[in-house]
């Protein structure tokens, strides 16, 4: 298997230099969880580690995948110094999962002839990788074979409705801006017409009594069938129109189109159903390994956008069971993903004036509260709305005031625990320790009012 087994930054996005070590102890998942604060550099990490698997155009020319160019900050290149001296760019190292030897190391870097980024690879071992990037920009890969596959996806695209036109096979490069994390819009279309292009298929071949082969081009449509079906409880499923063609979703038994799924719905679909159409038209060199089962590395920013939390929950373990052979690097914000899984490595990030450095290194726990995540991982340390938040912070002053004998704002400290038992029973029991102090050493009951 193919990983990503490091990647160093310089003087890219909010990074000054930081190194990512994505190694994973033996029997833990290879799943990787990037979190921090907005302006940490979590998609500055994928678009990175993309860059080492795309294509780079040579002779200056300039490169637009992602807008990585955007995020560096250097244009310089010193021709009699290595390329680990350049003063601006990434390094991604690319290992043999099985014994961790080392494949390649590619170094993107800000090229001061033109004000662009390019590449230096550093093949060790073999020419895969260069092949595989030669691949993204080929019209035709029907001749080649593959043993993996990179692909990066952000939560913010949504799949709509579209014209079925039957008969019309797909014939596109699947690795064709595959690394591209917000794909064109008419890659919704193609998601349509593919999944009627292997349902009519599948029913053809069945009908002739091949049903291996039936089943084959069944593979991909039923891992996004059941996909959904798992992430909803069975809410909601496919179904395939045939007069006109038409590919609907069904909420129990209303039929519902694309365009007015839930966003969440509709998010998941666009991307999960972009990938498995992708690895459903890739040329695998074994071909008798499933195409969600083939050797992957998905890059994945933010896809519980839209999601309510019971869906963030399920969304990286369903990901995991979908694809058992992929390494997964994922950017989040959800305490329900962090926890969703145990033992993924979780990088947390911090920022300040030096830029964004990465802070520590821990293991999932689902056996945390959600309450603990937020406090501890995600320093989240407000745990009530705006209003009830502030006048627990006044509430707190107020308490100090009233232990030294300052009753000038006792009226407030009155009508600010009126407010707060209004709240429920978990704000309740913040305030009642201090009541009941105030009640034992100043005679004052203003839990209950009385106050003589």
């Amino acid at each position: 298997m193919i990983r990503v087994g490091k990647l160093d930054i310089q003087n890219v996005g909010p990074f000054k230099k930081q190194e990512f070590d994505l190694s994973i102890e033996k029997g833990n998942p290879d799943v990787h969880i990037f979190i921090g604060p907005n302006g940490t550099g979590k998609t500055t990490i994928l678009h990175a580690i993309a860059s080492g698997f795309d294509y780079f155009e040579p002779d200056h020319k300039e490169h637009l995948s992602n807008s990585f160019y955007k995020r560096f900050h250097f244009f310089e290149y010193d021709d009699e110094k290595s390329a680990y001296s350049l003063k601006s760019h990434t390094k991604t190292t690319v290992l043999y999962k099985d014994n961790y030897s080392e494949l390649n190391r590619v170094t993107t870097y800000g090229c001061s002839s033109c004000d662009k980024i390019h590449q230096i690879k550093n093949v060790l071992s073999e020419k895969k990788l260069a092949e595989y990037q030669r691949a993204i920009i080929s019209e035709d890969i029907s001749t080649q074979s593959f043993k993996f596959g990179v692909f990066g996806y952000s939560g913010y695209r949504l799949i709509s409705s579209a014209k079925i036109q039957l008969g019309n096979e797909l014939k596109f490069n699947p690795l064709h801006l595959a690394l591209e994390f917000v794909k064109k819009n008419d890659e919704n279309a193609n998601i349509s017409n593919w999944i009627i292009s292997r349902y009519s298929k599948a029913a053809i071949e069945e009908t002739h009594g091949n049903k291996e082969l039936a089943q084959k081009y069944r593979e991909a449509l039923n891992c996004l069938m059941d996909s959904i079906n798992d992430l909803t409880d069975g809410q909601y499923s496919f179904e395939i129109k045939t007069n006109p063609w038409k590919v609907i979703t069904k909420h129990y038994d209303k039929e519902v189109e694309f365009d007015v799924l839930p966003d969440g719905l509709r998010s998941l679909l666009s991307w999960m159903g972009d990938l498995l159409m992708r690895l459903d038209a890739i040329p695998w060199e074994n071909k008798e390994i499933p195409v969600n089962e083939q050797d992957l590395i998905l890059l994945l920013d933010e896809i519980e956008v839209h999601l309510h939390p019971t869906w963030q929950y399920k969304v990286l373990p369903l990901t995991q069971k979908i694809f058992p052979n992929a390494q997964i690097i994922i950017t989040t914000h959800s305490p329900f993903i962090i926890n969703s899984i145990d033992n993924a490595k979780i990088y947390k990030l911090k920022i300040d004036e030096q830029g964004s450095q990465l802070e520590k290194v821990i293991l999932s726990e689902t056996g945390d509260s959600y309450a603990y995540v937020y406090e501890n991982i995600l320093d989240t340390t407000h745990k009530f709305g705006p209003a009830t938040t502030k006048d627990l912070e006044r509430f707190n002053i107020i308490d100090k005031e009233i232990m030294q004998n300052k009753l000038d704002n006792e009226a407030e400290f009155q009508e600010i625990v009126k407010r707060l038992k209004k709240e429920g029973e978990e704000v309740t029991t913040i305030i009642s320790s201090k009541l009941f102090r105030l009640k034992n050493i100043k005679g004052k009951d203003y839990l209950n009012g009385e106050n003589q």
